[in-house]
């Protein structure tokens, strides 16, 4: 009997990119990320990540103020449309990450991950937990919380969820997809090179203890000052596994095939999610402890 989902593809081809952006220049990251579609669909490829505010560049919000409000578009818009025409030309889902413009709040503005595919947009997460320390001020350069983690269904009969950069720092956040049916997580980041330590403990710990496959996307390069991101774009197996790495501090593709085999062989074996105690979590939804 075929322990997985009725109608799920037994198989699903990632590919996760450590790209670096020109700062400000939609138009030049959008045709870059053209080609790394090409290439990623050419090797197979049913869904491909790029990094944090990709299309501007996380480190745009240095060059002075108003930049990101100034380049943030609504979703749908006109980078969406872009990215629409390359999915149905390359036949390949793309997870993108660009400032987005509240379209019902005027001059709200989100660190934004649209997933679009042939068939069109898919979902678009806002990100939750936006940083406000050492050197990163994302509040700051305008942007808004988002307040939803929520999952969607691809043709694959796959569940996908998404979270950017400093989301997968609070645990809750992929166990609220997970606990949806979430099969894949989807990072999209701009992380430094102080915290790659972390984030090398941090793709396979998600994956693991929420049973699902995890696919981080990272920038590359020195976008401002001395802080340069690390590249390093990472796939995992539900049991922590790398599937495959990307290059350090250069620009690389990476690409690997999921199986649903995999996912539901460590469910049976590790089912964390049967095992919850949901009674017993309390406090962790709760707001009256004096840190909040």
């Amino acid at each position: 009997m075929n322990p997985g989902r009725v109608g799920m593809a037994p198989k699903l081809t990632v590919a996760a990119v450590s790209l670096e952006s020109k700062l400000t220049d939609v138009e030049a990251n959008l045709k870059k990320a053209e080609k790394m579609i090409a290439q990623a669909a050419s090797r197979g490829a049913e869904i491909i990540v790029f990094p944090e505010l990709y299309l501007t560049g996380y480190g745009c919000g240095e060059e002075g103020d108003g930049k990101f409000y100034e380049l943030a578009e609504p979703i749908p818009g006109p980078s969406s449309d872009a990215l629409l025409e390359m999915a149905k030309k390359h036949h390949i889902y793309i997870a993108m990450g660009m400032p987005e413009a509240n379209q019902e709040f005027n001059r709200n503005i989100h660190n934004s991950a649209v997933f679009l595919g042939p068939e069109g947009i898919l979902h678009v997460h806002r990100k939750v937990h936006l940083p406000e320390h050492m050197n990163l001020h994302e509040v700051h350069y305008g942007f808004t919380q988002g307040d939803s983690l929520s999952v969607f269904r691809i043709k694959q009969n796959w569940n996908v969820g998404m979270a950017i950069c400093r989301d997968i720092f609070f645990p809750e956040g992929p166990r609220v997809m997970a606990v949806q049916g979430m099969d894949l997580l989807l990072t999209l980041t701009a992380a430094p090179h102080f915290a790659r330590p972390r984030w090398n403990l941090f793709v396979p710990v998600r994956a693991i203890e929420n049973n699902a496959f995890h696919a981080m996307s990272n920038v590359v390069g020195t976008q401002w000052g001395g802080l340069t991101f690390f590249g390093e774009a990472m796939i995992a197996s539900p049991k922590g596994n790398f599937l495959a790495k990307g290059k350090v501090d250069e620009e690389d593709l990476i690409v690997a095939t999921l199986e649903e085999k995999d996912l539901f062989d460590t469910r049976k074996g590790h089912p964390f999610l049967r095992d919850r105690r949901p009674s017993a979590y309390k406090p962790l939804v709760s707001t009256d402890y004096p840190h909040l």
